[in-house]
């Protein structure tokens, strides 16, 4: 597995830094995404879900259909994450193969449910907040922070 320090320094922070997003909270709450998802139990997953995130093509779309598609820059800011041919032939293999645009989605997820970050500001709070606006199946705030405890040693 990457460090997560790697993936918060090399993939998180530069694609929140793109989407004008500079804020720990938000970088703490996208990687304990990432590994709640990926440590999360299967019968808790999505079990069509993509990618690390672990994000269904039918979430992907309803976030591009009810989401982006009315809010245009934002559509194309995202979209400018995307590889060229890849997308339009298979917009979903993105969320598996492109990890900064998967992250922008995931973003996008909470950003969608208007999540505020404001009060969240300890690995508890994230973890409630992820429990009650991220798509999986019966996930726990426990889940979201064993796995941060088990790849952050605390």
């Amino acid at each position: 597995m990457v460090p997560p320090q790697s993936l918060r320094c090399h993939v998180i922070r530069p694609t929140l830094t793109y989407l004008g997003v500079a804020d720990t909270r938000a970088e703490n709450l996208l990687l304990g995404t990432l590994l709640a998802m990926a440590w999360l139990p299967a019968d808790k997953q999505s079990g069509d879900g993509i990618g690390p995130y672990g994000i269904s093509a039918s979430v992907h779309t309803r976030l591009w259909d009810d989401y982006l598609a009315t809010q245009p820059d934002l559509a194309s800011l995202i979209r400018g994450l995307a590889s060229q041919r890849c997308f339009l032939q298979d917009p979903h293999a993105e969320l598996a193969y492109n990890l900064a645009y998967a992250t922008a989605i995931a973003w996008m997820i909470y950003q969608q449910q208007a999540v505020c970050l404001a009060e969240a500001s300890d690995t508890q709070a994230l973890a409630h907040v992820w429990q009650l606006t991220y798509p999986h199946r019966g996930g726990l705030a426990r889940d979201f922070i064993s796995s941060w405890n088990m790849t952050h040693g605390d």
